[in-house]
Parts: C-alpha cells; structure tokens; sequence
C-alpha cells in the first residue's frame, strides 16, 4: 500500500513538474506573438501571407459548395486545415494571428517531444536543457508567431521519432539499457501513433514524404526482428494489424494529393512542374543567361548551403560553427552507442531531403554571407534544430558518464551551455535571420500591399473586384475585403470569363503589370476608367480601373 502510494505521489509531482514547464513554454510563445504583433512583423513573409489567405478563401469565398477546391494544388493541406477554427474570424484574419495560432501549438507540442525523446534515454535534467536549446531558439520564436508550416512540421517529426523509439523500447529490450525509462504505451499503440504523426507531417510539408519513407523502412526491419522472435500469434495479430494501418495511412497521403490535384487542376503533378511550383518560380525570377544558382545539380554543395543555413539559424560567425561541432561530437556519441542513442540518428534526415531539393528540385538557399550574399529560404536550415537540441544532450550525458568527478561535470556543462548562451545572444544582437529573411524580401511588397490596401478601403462596400491573388493577396486581407467579392484565380468559371471580358464582369480590375488581369485588361481600356497607378521600386506598377468612362 504504501508503495503504491509512494508511485502515485512521485507520478503526481513529475505531472505538476512537466504541467509548469508546457505552462512556461506556452508563456514564452504567447509573449514572442505580442513582441512581433506589436513590431508588425507577422505578415513580412510572402508564404505567411499567403497560407493565411489560402485557409480564409476556404470559408469567405463566391461559391461555398466548391469551398474545399480552394486549399490549392502547391502547398500541403493540412496547416489550411487547421487555421479555420481562426481564420473566418476578420480580426483574426487581418491581423495574422490565425496563421500563428496553429503554429504557436506546434512549437509548444515540439518542444514538449524534445524533452520527451530525450528524456526516454538520459537523464530528466538534460532533457529539459535539449528542451530549452529548442525552445528558446530566436529564429524559432519569430516564426512560431507567425504563418509559416515549418514549426508545425517539425513537431510531428519529432512526435514521430518519439513513438518509435517507444516502439522500439517495446519490442526490442536487448535495444535498451539502465538509463532507459519504460515505455508508457503498448507497442501495437506506439507503432499507430508513429503511423499518424507521419502522416501529420506527410500532409504538412513534402519533407515529411520523405521523413515518412525513410522512417517506415526502419519500422519494417525492427518489425521483421521481433516477428522472428515472438511466437505468440494474438501478439503477432495485433501487431501486423497496426502495422498495416500506419502502411495504409502513409501510402494514402500522396495518393490523396495527387488525385485531389488531378481534380482541381486537371494535372496530378501540377504541385511538381505547375504554375506555382518550385520549379517555376525559379524559371521566372532568374534572369535568361544567368548562372545555375548555388548547388544546382552539385550534391556536395547543395548540402554546404544547407548545413549553412543551420549553423546560421543557430548563432552568427564562430558560435555557430561551435555549436555546429559539439553537435557533432553528440552524433558520433550517438553512434558509438548505437544502441541507446540509434533513434535520435534520424533526426538528419532533413540534411538529405534539403540536399537532394537544392541539387535536383529547384529549391534554392541563398546565404547573406556566401554567394549570391542575399536571403532566400535560409529558414529551412531550422529544421536541424532538433538535431543541435538533442545532440547536445546526448554529448553531455556521455561525458558525464566517464567523467566521474563532479568538477568535470560542471565544467562540461558550463562550456556547452555557455556556447548556447552566446551563440543566442549573438542571433538577438543582429536580429534572428528568420526575421532578417522576411524583411529582406518583404520590403517592396509590403509597400505596395499598403498602398493598394488604402486604395481599396474607398471602393463601394459591394463592388466586385477582379484581381490575381497570387501576387497581392495581402492588400486584400489589410483592407478588410472580403474574398467573395473577388473575381480570382480560384474562381473558375468566373475567373476565365472575366479574363476575356473583364468590363463585363466586375466593377473594378487590379491590374499588376504582367499578371493575367493586366493582360486582360489592354485590349479593353477603352471601356474602363484608371483611377490611379501606383509604383514602388522593384515592384510590378500596379494600376485600379473602373468599368465606365474611357481611360486616361
């Protein structure tokens, strides 16, 4: 009896224990949405603008039946999902803060997986120091407040090496040793709940297609091993069956994708080589003659601007390179003790994807320290964060164990935590990179975005407006418009019929020069009226016209 108490108290204060720290972490989240809120930088990124608009075209639209053709054909659907709870709210919309509200829950459920995963093969006290190093990243922080999908991916990713290392703690015992915890779920149950956070991240981000293959072939050989083991066959039935539903549920992501693509757009490959796809967006803004953009089919260098991008993401100049090399130290720790530490190995699987997009799929990174020293998708080096948040632990837990004096100890901790300090301190003294990216690139758009959004607030509460939304959407969203009364490329028929007579089906075009309204609109000016033209430095001059009196 009084065992049994002694466990529940002990299991009562690790509750409370780990209750105030997802209540810390959920402060410091909440807080970084204020601090940008209040500086306007949640909408600097292009994407972030985009996504958000993607989600309220869903419930704000011309035709509410065909509401679900509106997530689009390029971007994964699931982070779309999950803003409509927010996103039909004005407030909310306008402001952005129903893109952050879904990523400000995956930065509190990743954070929570670090200190899970690590927690399960070291001690508790490094677990929350991987924790923190996750947590308490700046670039991190900037783009959990806002509308970008790279926090939520990356907490399913990590959920999901987290429920395999359970499964595997389960099945395997010889795989583990004294510092390991027990697993708390049933193998069978770990092995669907890794099966759903794969196809959670499957559904966010391409990156988990690849994050999900890599990890099922690793789930089929510790499957393999234990089946020759176990010869209890309502085990083995129990088993197989979980097994075949997380096979199902993975195949079925990209099936699902390529055929909802095939029925909106007609082309199931069009999210590959489509109008908006990676591809060609790099066709259209390099410039004819121009050389291959850095690690353009080259590997090796492909993987350089990537690993890059990390270290950048994780301190500026030498700390990141330092952190870079203890993490190092931690993964060949890891390796030598393959048995304990084997899981936490995957957690590179984003070095490859990344290498393997920027060398053969038109994804490019360009570094403000390296060539073409500019800003674009050095973001994506954050998703080896984990990899510096875990590792680090790791090397600390095995230096601690064959360092037997206390002095030693401390002395290791205090070097290890020390570059992590200064290397975040180093990010805050020249502003995270996340947020120097975003407004590098954000400078012209947001310009003209406000310019138009002024300009749009004086039309008639019920005109109808024709305009591409693939290019402004964010002059839309400040001037409170709703999409129903937009004539967009999501609109069809409405949007190709409007193309070929635009007077004759709305009140008012928005004309940006080179988009499809633009286009239409030339042969017709004589039909219209030009209320005005505005014009910001490296942007596209857009001009408002009214069906009415000739043009100027």
């Amino acid at each position: 009896m009084k065992a049994d108490q002694a466990v529940l108290k002990k299991r009562y204060q690790q509750q409370r224990s780990e209750a105030g720290f997802t209540l810390l972490i959920g402060a410091l989240s909440i807080a970084a949405l204020f601090f940008y809120y209040f500086k306007r930088d949640l909408l600097l990124y292009g994407d972030a603008v985009a996504h958000i608009n993607i989600a309220r075209r869903v419930v704000d639209n011309r035709y509410p039946l065909e509401s679900y053709g509106q997530l689009g054909t390029v971007w994964l659907p699931l982070q779309h999902i999950a803003m409509l709870p927010f996103v039909w709210i004005e407030a909310l919309w306008r402001s952005g803060i129903a893109g952050s509200i879904p990523s400000m829950a995956a930065y509190i459920v990743g954070t929570l997986g670090i200190f899970r995963l690590v927690n399960a093969r070291a001690p508790k006290l490094l677990a929350y120091f991987a924790a923190a190093i996750y947590a308490f990243n700046p670039n991190l922080l900037y783009l959990q407040s806002t509308a970008m999908n790279e926090p939520i991916f990356l907490a399913f990713f990590i959920w999901a090496l987290v429920y395999l290392d359970e499964f595997l703690c389960a099945t395997s015992p010889q795989a583990t040793d004294s510092h390991v915890m027990p697993a708390p779920m049933k193998p069978e149950r770990a092995l669907e709940a890794c099966g759903m956070t794969l196809a959670g991240g499957a559904y966010t981000r391409y990156d988990g297609w690849f994050v999900a293959a890599i990890v099922v072939v690793v789930i089929l050989c510790i499957f393999a091993h234990w089946w020759r083991r176990v010869t209890d066959r309502a085990h083995r039935k129990a088993m197989g069956k979980s097994l075949i539903e997380l096979l199902v549920l993975n195949a079925l992501v990209p099936v699902y994708w390529f055929a909802y693509t095939y029925c909106v757009s007609g082309y199931g490959l069009d999210f590959l080589n489509g109008p908006y796809s990676a591809k060609a967006i790099v066709l259209r803004t390099t410039a004819r003659g121009a050389p291959p953009y850095p690690g353009q089919h080259d590997l090796f260098t492909a993987a350089l601007y990537f690993l890059k991008s990390a270290k950048l993401n994780m301190g500026a100049g030498f700390c990141g390179q330092a952190l870079f090399a203890l993490a190092l130290a931690g993964t060949v720790a890891a390796v030598w003790k393959l048995r304990r530490y084997g899981v936490f190995l995957l957690l590179w699987l984003p070095l490859p994807f990344y290498a393997l997009s920027i060398a053969y799929g038109s994804v490019p990174i360009y570094l403000p320290v390296w060539y073409p020293f500019s800003y674009y998708n050095v973001r994506y080096g954050l998703e080896l964060l984990p990899v510096f948040a875990v590792f680090l632990a790791v090397l600390m837990d095995f230096t601690w164990e064959r360092w037997n004096g206390s002095a030693a100890r401390i002395a290791a901790a205090v070097i290890v935590i020390g570059f992590v300090v200064v290397s975040y301190a180093s990010i805050y003294s020249q502003t995270p990179i996340t947020l120097r990216e975003a407004q590098a690139n954000s400078r012209g758009r947001t310009v003209m975005e406000r310019a138009l959004a002024n300009s749009l607030e004086e039309l008639p509460g019920s005109a109808t407006l024709l305009m591409y939304g693939a290019e402004h959407a964010g002059a839309l969203q400040q001037a409170g418009i709703p999409w129903r009364r937009v004539i967009s490329e999501g609109e069809h028929p409405d949007w190709d019929w409007a193309l070929l007579d635009p007077a004759r089906y709305a009140d008012y075009m928005v004309a940006c020069q080179g988009d499809p309204v633009w286009a239409a609109v030339r042969p017709q000016r004589a039909e219209l009226t030009k209320l005005l033209s505005i014009s910001v430095p490296g942007q596209s001059r857009c001009t408002i016209y009214e069906r009415g009196r000739a043009a100027d």
